[in-house]
């Protein structure tokens, strides 16, 4: 699983639980205010993700068909900095069964 889908269903896993605690009466104000902030939480999040991916395939991009269409470009910080990223995103739902032990790698 590529790291950028498994953060899309965290995020949607996340939203949906947000949304059915707000739903349920018995939720105290305290918990449908904590609620509401992991909804912005995961729109935040998102937000990023969406960020840092279109910079990673911008990179990939242009690795592939050089910057003016001519030769290849590898650029390692760009990939770098947007691995580290994701990454860093992954990094709270660790202990979910498909989390890869690899994304840790290098934080």
């Amino acid at each position: 699983m590529d790291i950028v889908d498994f953060l899309s269903d965290r995020l949607n896993e996340d939203e949906a639980a947000a949304r059915k605690l707000l739903g349920d009466p018995s939720v105290s104000e305290a918990g449908k205010w904590y609620e509401r902030r992991l909804l912005l939480e995961c729109e935040s999040k998102r937000k990023l993700l969406i960020i840092v991916e279109s910079a990673r395939q911008t990179a990939l991009t242009t690795m592939v068909r050089g910057p003016l269409g001519d030769t290849p470009q590898w650029i390692p910080e760009l990939i770098e900095w947007t691995t580290k990223s994701l990454n860093a995103l992954a990094l709270p739902y660790s202990e979910h069964p498909d989390f890869e032990p690899e994304w840790l790698a290098g934080m």
